[in-house]
């Protein structure tokens, strides 16, 4: 398995203690776990997809895509209390900190009800579902069950920050671990008796509330000042926002809108002035990295408190931090080296036909992901730093970068161009984050390793026209 490769090798390239705490078993720890979490997520798709009603399936896929309008408004705003948990400041503003995440996002997911409910009167599922009449009596419904899973998933996260800002890290991504592999039984158990799958998110939403309630009892028994019962005794300050968390998670929502529409634009357009086919392998390769990507920085945003405590040494920072940077780089080479390898498998798998124009595809996407290990080392210094601002600047840079780009290839060159398009952006990215951080002189010469990862860019864009397309 890759990701399990991920985390040995990790351990191997940093390892420079036998502490059972050191930041090098948290790494490979987080890693392997994250990995597996992912693979049983597949395998529980896998089990439901081969069951259920697909129609329903794609139904509640359509709702949980409504839903992801509402994570994006929340992006930021989890990672305010992981970092700002482990300041300096009064308890008290650490609280309302907490306290004000969760009314903030309760707000959003009730307004977003609200709008829905509206929507709903006027058609708008009838406008969104083209086979709306099959799935009608099952509506209401799923729509219910999307509702708590989202009301439970903001209490899950927001206790999982509360956790990692206390350096409990390895016990979140334990504890979800367990959840995928409990709710993967209960599905295989299900899957034997009932197509019904309002049974299987029902049975999610169980094993849901039983997560919530561990969670509350660790927090209440070991970090009593944020269980709810504290909290709900604190009063809420409009002024903990302005001061701590919009500032600091305002630029990363901002960001992540960014990003969803710069990931989506290129796959929207190709969907309307080329074949679908074209678009579904795009698609497949793009999620696959993309999943790759998450899997191998999974370790980032809970481990961003430890990383606090290690700024107090800015030398055991810097070499901590080039561990983390070279390692993460190397590591996603040679991943992108094997997957490279096995590629006609890979093919063979998703029935993806093995020619000229897919293997471009393949190739540029992979070198895209292993681009994006670099920024990812390059954001924890900004947000260590309290510059989400230059985040969301860098964001910036390569959604224009994107535009320009998809008006000047995309329609000549179809899916090859939309892979070179998603490559070039994020290495503009990269390099404009680069130069956010360079004065600090925390990663050496890795404007080298920048310069370097560019070489094959030029004989991409030789290629692109020779392809028949």
């Amino acid at each position: 398995m890759v990701y399990v490769a991920h985390s040995q090798l990790m351990s191997r390239l940093f390892n420079n203690t036998n502490s059972q705490n050191s930041i090098t078993s948290s790494i490979a720890h987080l890693l392997g776990v994250s990995g597996m979490s992912y693979l049983i997520l597949f395998l529980i798709s896998i089990v439901i997809f081969r069951t259920v009603d697909k129609s329903y399936y794609g139904l509640y896929v359509i709702m949980l895509s409504l839903f992801a309008v509402i994570e994006l408004l929340m992006a930021g705003f989890n990672d305010s209390i992981v970092r700002f948990l482990k300041d300096k400041i009064p308890l008290i503003d650490k609280q309302s900190i907490v306290l004000f995440v969760l009314y903030y996002k309760y707000f959003l997911i009730f307004s977003f009800l609200a709008v829905i409910y509206v929507a709903k009167q006027y058609g708008f599922f009838e406008f969104l579902i083209g086979n709306y009449d099959e799935v009608t009596g099952v509506v209401d419904s799923f729509l219910l069950v999307a509702i708590l899973n989202g009301l439970l998933s903001v209490f899950i996260g927001v206790n999982n920050c509360i956790l990692n800002a206390q350096l409990q890290y390895k016990l979140t991504a334990n504890i979800d671990f367990f959840r995928n592999l409990v709710y993967l039984l209960i599905v295989i158990v299900l899957s034997f008796y009932t197509q019904d799958y309002l049974d299987y998110l029902y049975s999610s939403i169980a094993v849901s509330v039983v997560v919530l309630i561990f969670l509350s009892i660790k927090i209440n028994k070991d970090f009593g000042e944020f269980s709810i019962l504290s909290l709900i005794r604190v009063k809420f300050s409009v002024d903990i926002g302005k001061k701590y968390i919009f500032p600091y998670a305002a630029p990363l929502t901002g960001s992540s809108l960014l990003t969803y529409v710069k990931n989506h634009l290129p796959t929207l357009i190709l969907g309307k002035e080329f074949a679908l086919e074209d678009v579904a392998v795009f698609s497949i390769l793009k999620t696959f990295f993309k999943a790759l990507h998450s899997v191998s920085g999974s370790f980032i945003n809970p481990m961003m408190s430890k990383f606090l405590e290690l700024k107090n040494n800015i030398q055991d920072f810097s070499t901590k931090m080039n561990a983390i940077f070279y390692g993460t780089f190397f590591l996603r080479l040679f991943s992108f080296t094997v997957l490279s390898s096995l590629m006609q498998y890979f093919f063979l798998i998703y029935k993806i036909e093995d020619n000229e124009i897919n293997h471009f595809i393949f190739y540029v996407l992979g070198l895209e992901y292993v681009i994006a290990g670099m920024i990812l080392s390059y954001g924890i210094i900004l947000r260590l730093d309290k510059k989400t601002n230059k985040v969301l600047i860098a964001s910036i840079v390569r959604f224009v970068v994107e535009l320009t780009l998809i008006y000047l290839i995309l329609l000549d060159y179809g899916i090859m161009a939309a892979a070179l398009i998603l490559l070039v952006a994020r290495y503009v990215e990269t390099v404009a984050t680069y130069f956010f951080i360079r004065r600090q002189r925390i990663f050496n010469k890795s404007g080298f390793v920048l310069f370097a990862i560019a070489l094959p860019m030029p004989y991409f864009l030789y290629k692109l026209p020779t392809i028949p397309y």
